[in-house]
């Protein structure tokens, strides 16, 4: 009780407070480049699809429905017409993210992305294997440009941003006569003083999405161990696809496509036609997709499952209906990170927070240079500075 009043009250005179000061300061010293990269590529990545369209990166995107959609299995048929040695994975209904269908098939090329019309279905071309800049920006905020062990090195960056939360959130506390005040700065006050109030009102106001970010950093990389742990404290019930396998038969007739899609709308009913994901091997069950909001990303989707041998329906898993805290904290890991799925305002206030952590690193060394470089720099150039000032003056020749 003691030590929690001294923390209270004088906490600047704490060992354990001077521990976590120098844990903070270190840890933030290293992180810096990778700060400033995560943050950055973060902020622009919200507005990814705007910028798209804003620079032409993604094609036919002028192309609109101007009537009715097209039925998705004649788009089905149109892409097996034009790709007969390939496998199609999926196939995509037009949303508010892309105004046409969008299949992805895999052959001996690799995998490709067609695109096809919203109201015709026919082929309107592949999508560009090159990458162009905002890839490669969103690789590098992913992978760090290291696809190999890229996510696992940007989740250890996590880590330590988790810590340095968790140490700036102690270190943060001016005592109970000065909290008011580290919550502002105060403009009037000089630049090294007006540096230090940014540096903390920042670092306080936004460190619950911060450290949400980084939490989902290490979700991203470990999505097991992420799993088994938030399961220890509650049960995750709906978060996760169902394990579904089937047992493959020989000889079974083909699959009745457009009568699986109408008992779909007949299972799931008031919902929209998302798609189709087709099965990867002769043990996965066959998904359509159904929509029960028009946003850009998976996370309002239903899939109904059918076995491809029989026709015969299997289950309906209703992504994002969470049955427990457990499927709250998996699920709100991709639409609170990215925070593209509510609109201009979330998407705006997400950019702002993004920035913020580039922001907190330079105030950070900057606050360091203030209080320590500076006088050290000082120090060592005096005696130089001195020591120029007595040399004799130059005789001429």
């Amino acid at each position: 009780m003691a030590l929690l009043r001294r923390y209270i009250h004088r906490p600047q005179q704490l060992a354990f407070r001077k521990l976590n000061f120098e844990l903070h300061l270190w840890a933030g010293i290293a992180l810096t480049v990778y700060l400033i990269v995560i943050g950055a590529s973060g902020s622009i990545l919200v507005f990814r699809a705007e910028l798209e369209r804003l620079c032409g990166l993604k094609p036919w995107q002028e192309i609109h429905a101007q009537g009715p959609l097209a039925d998705i299995v004649t788009v089905v048929e149109n892409l097996r017409a034009a790709y007969p040695r390939s496998h199609i994975s999926s196939v995509e209904a037009p949303n508010i993210s892309n105004s046409n269908f969008v299949a992805i098939l895999e052959g001996r090329g690799g995998q490709i992305k067609v695109a096809c019309g919203p109201t015709d279905g026919k082929i309107l071309g592949e999508f560009p294997k090159e990458s162009n800049w905002l890839d490669v920006l969103a690789d590098l905020h992913a992978t760090l440009l290291i696809h190999s062990t890229g996510r696992l090195w940007n989740a250890t960056g996590a880590a330590f941003l988790l810590l340095l939360n968790a140490t700036g959130l102690v270190i943060w506390w001016p005592g109970i006569r000065n909290w008011k005040r580290a919550l502002k700065v105060d403009p009037r006050r000089t630049w090294r003083r007006i540096n230090f109030d940014l540096h903390s009102a920042i670092g306080f106001w936004t460190i619950l999405i911060v450290s949400f970010w980084a939490f989902s950093g290490i979700y991203f990389a470990w999505p097991r161990q992420v799993f088994l742990f938030v399961n220890s404290f509650s049960p995750i019930v709906s978060a996760r696809p169902p394990a579904i396998t089937i047992s493959p038969e020989s000889g079974a007739s083909a699959i009745d496509l457009r009568a699986l899609v109408e008992r779909a709308r007949t299972i799931d009913p008031g919902t929209q036609l998302a798609g189709i994901a087709f099965p990867y091997s002769r043990r996965v069950p066959i998904a359509i997709l159904m929509r029960r909001r028009n946003t850009a990303g998976r996370e309002y989707i239903d899939s109904v499952y059918f076995n491809p041998y029989t026709d015969q329906y299997i289950s309906i898993w209703r992504y994002g209906v969470n049955q427990s805290l457990g499927d709250w904290i998996v699920w709100l890991q991709i639409p609170l990170h990215f925070g593209t799925y509510w609109g201009w305002t979330v998407k705006l206030v997400w950019a702002a927070a993004g920035m913020a952590i580039p922001l907190l690193a330079i105030t950070g060394l900057l606050m360091y240079w203030n209080r320590w470089l500076r006088r050290k720099w000082k120090r060592v150039h005096r005696p130089r500075a001195a020591a120029a000032a007595n040399l004799p003056a130059r005789i001429p020749d």
